[in-house]
């Protein structure tokens, strides 16, 4: 009996609900899908606010630029110029000797590097030892040895301003009125050269009145 009854009830509350259509059904699945469509816009702009710059997706290989391998150097490069190099020991040997023969002469010499043994007509300045007034004179050689002198009488002031491999110049001093000994305030340059194996100026040498005053010492 109770349970006629309560299947009865049943059947009543289901008399007193409205009956819905067709048009209600369809209404309820359009809703769904546009649920769904909104859902999925909100997921797709969550995405593009956390993803890296780009869109790129996380974890995702990102492209390593190429280094282009450094070119290397050409077997075939020109060398650096080597340093020019000294004297041989043969050319040290006959700048001695040369040294020696002005020694013998009773000079000693004030530059060693004016001697270039590798040229045909060679020099040496001297002043006479243990006289500091003595003035200069130069001393030319050859590879056979002493060939000349540039003048018999001293200069107070010689140097050799220029040289080539057969011929030599030489700048003297030369006294002006007034000068002072010992401070020529003129020059001249004399070019010497071997003519038929002999030591010849081209140049006139100042007289030796021109050339030298003593000076104390």
């Amino acid at each position: 009996m109770e349970s006629s009854a309560r299947r009865v009830k049943a059947d009543r509350d289901r008399n007193r609900l409205p009956k819905r259509g067709p048009a209600a059904r369809w209404t309820r699945r359009i809703v769904g899908v546009l649920a769904t469509g909104a859902l999925f816009a909100v997921g797709v702009v969550s995405y593009d606010m956390i993803a890296p710059d780009g869109g790129a997706a996380v974890g995702a290989p990102t492209a390593t630029p190429t280094t282009t391998p450094k070119a290397t150097k050409s077997k075939h490069a020109k060398k650096k110029a080597s340093k020019p190099k000294g004297l041989t020991k043969a050319q040290k040997r006959a700048r001695s000797e040369a040294v020696d023969s002005v020694r013998e002469q009773g000079f000693t010499t004030l530059k060693e590097s004016d001697y270039d043994p590798k040229a045909t007509l060679r020099v040496l300045i001297g002043r006479p030892v243990g006289d500091a007034g003595g003035g200069h004179t130069a001393f030319f050689f050859t590879k056979d040895g002493l060939v000349g002198k540039d003048a018999q009488s001293p200069s107070t002031k010689l140097k050799v301003s220029k040289q080539g491999k057969a011929a030599i110049t030489l700048t003297y001093g030369v006294y002006k009125p007034g000068d002072p000994p010992g401070q020529p305030s003129a020059t001249k340059r004399v070019r010497f050269k071997l003519t038929d194996g002999a030591l010849a100026p081209q140049d006139t040498v100042p007289t030796q009145e021109e050339r030298y005053q003593r000076t104390s010492g």
